[in-house]
C-alpha cells in the first residue's frame, strides 16, 4: 500500500465518521440517516447540510433548479421561452465562472430565439 492510498484511506475515515458525528441542531439526524433512507428529517437539515447535499443533488437530478415539465400539446413558443430562460441562467454561471467566449455564445443564442419570438408576434397581428 502506497503513502498516497494509506492517507486517503485515512481522511476518507475520518472524513466519513465526521459526517456520522455532525447531526443537525434540530431533528439530530446525520447526514448518514439520510443518505441509508433518501430523506432529511427536518426543513433546516437543507441548511445544515448543504455543503453535503449540493453534490447529491446535482449527481441525482442533473442540476439544482426544478424546471418541471411541458406538455406535449405545448406550443413551440413555451418551449422556446423556457429555453431561453435556461440559456439566461447559464449566462450568468458562465460569467460568474469568466468563461466569456461561451457566455458570447450563450448570449448570442438567447438573443437569436428572441428575434424569433419578435417576429412570430409581428406575424400574429
Amino acid at each position: 500500500m502506497s503513502m498516497d492510498s494509506f492517507f486517503g484511506s485515512l481522511f476518507d475515515m475520518v472524513e466519513s465518521s465526521k459526517m456520522e458525528m455532525d447531526r443537525c441542531p434540530k431533528c439530530h439526524i446525520t447526514f448518514q440517516d439520510f443518505q441509508r433512507s433518501g430523506l432529511l428529517g427536518c426543513s433546516y437539515c437543507y441548511e445544515h447540510f448543504s455543503k453535503s447535499l449540493i453534490p447529491t443533488i446535482k449527481r441525482v437530478q442533473g442540476g439544482l433548479v426544478h424546471t418541471g415539465k411541458i406538455p406535449k400539446y405545448a406550443s413551440q413558443e413555451v418551449v422556446s421561452r423556457r429555453k431561453v430562460d435556461e440559456l439566461k441562467l447559464r449566462l450568468k454561471e458562465l460569467i460568474q465562472e469568466e468563461n466569456f467566449e461561451e457566455a458570447a455564445k450563450v448570449r448570442d443564442e438567447i438573443q437569436e430565439l428572441k428575434k424569433i419570438f419578435e417576429a412570430g408576434e409581428e406575424d400574429a397581428t
